[in-house]
């Protein structure tokens, strides 16, 4: 427990996030499990990952890196270490370093010229990646949502689910060759899939929350709309409703979630807060208005837990969120099974 004490100041912002996260996911969570698409998320995740494998190759042309200073290795280690003193929680904060002895004996002047210079190139070019990265995996992920709303054929020879396996499917392999071929793409892959949620900031979370404040606002506004098409497309279609420009708003504002919310958690933890606690909430409730305050209800319990358990046992805090939430799941399975269900 000494531990989870001593850690609780750098769970702060990660758990926010989480929050921030989990208020949109599981109401869209809920519209996945009525519409039956189960692995959307999975699908246009994905397609935010390929845009951003895309956007690691274009980055050399676009935002050529500045030539490097002689001091750039010796930067790099300082940087690790004042990390390192940072997260050292068992320890007493002071890290001796062999390094910060021979940077005292620097000259002043070359150290002023290397803070300078080459930190501002250096800061420009983080910036550029940074941007290219967000929006090339905006447009991927928009792209999938178009092809997501006008893949759905009335007779539905092929169905919905299938052309969203096919999205994923493709999307995946593209974006494992694209990273074969870059420096460090197995540990660019990794921190797509599980995230680096615990290094988090208070600068993503607020822009986080001021996109989804817009996001959730729009939902307000056309929920019935979305609703409608989420309880039967073929209902909706007998009484008037455009299911596909419905579906490419619908989509469209999911691609914009998923590609902000990916960038900080990685695609398990999202596609955990997006269907579990949704799932949860079906088992033990009706109205779709109960199903989202419980759903909201377990992602908290359960992302504090997650991350208590992840700090206590020193384990990734990515996986150790999704390994709770399939244990939440699978908890609630079997007490619903022992306690009926009354009809509403």
């Amino acid at each position: 427990m000494e531990r989870l004490y001593e850690s609780l100041p750098l769970l702060v912002m990660p758990f926010a996030a989480c929050l921030v996260i989990a208020s949109l996911h599981c109401y869209m969570g809920l519209h996945v499990i009525k519409r039956g698409v189960i692995f959307v998320d999975l699908a246009l995740a994905q397609a935010a990952a390929l845009g951003a494998a895309v956007a690691l190759l274009m980055t050399p042309l676009v935002c050529p890196e500045p030539h490097q200073h002689q001091d750039a290795p010796h930067a790099a280690t300082v940087t690790e270490t004042t990390l390192a003193a940072e997260l050292d929680l068992e320890g007493d904060g002071a890290v001796e370093s062999p390094v910060m002895d021979a940077r005292s004996e620097i000259p002043e002047s070359s150290e002023h010229a290397s803070h300078g210079c080459g930190h501002e190139h250096g800061h420009e070019h983080e910036h550029g990646h940074a941007t290219l990265t967000y929006g090339m995996s905006l447009l991927f992920a928009l792209l999938g949502a178009v092809v997501l709303s006008f893949g759905r054929l009335k007779d539905e020879r092929i169905p919905h689910e299938a052309v969203i396996g096919i999205i994923f499917v493709v999307c995946a392999a593209l974006s494992v060759l694209i990273l074969s071929k870059a420096p460090h793409g197995h540990e660019k892959m990794e921190a797509m899939l599980v995230g680096s949620i615990l290094f988090v900031n208070w600068r993503q979370v607020v822009i986080m929350l001021l996109l989804y404040l817009v996001l959730g606002i729009i939902h307000v506004a056309v929920r019935k709309h979305f609703l409608a098409i989420s309880q039967g497309v073929t209902a909706a279609e007998k009484v008037g409703k455009r299911v596909r420009l419905w579906d490419c708003l619908f989509y469209g504002l999911f691609a914009l979630m998923v590609t902000q919310s990916v960038s900080i958690a990685g695609v398990f933890v999202v596609f955990s807060y997006l269907i579990i606690p949704a799932a949860c909430a079906a088992l033990f409730a009706d109205r779709f208005g109960s199903q989202l305050v419980f759903a909201w209800g377990v992602a908290a319990v359960t992302t504090a837990i997650g991350l208590a358990l992840s700090a206590i046992g020193d384990m990734p805090t990515g996986s150790s969120l999704v390994s709770c939430f399939g244990a939440v799941l699978v908890l609630f399975a079997l007490i619903r099974t022992i306690i009926p269900r009354r009809s509403t």
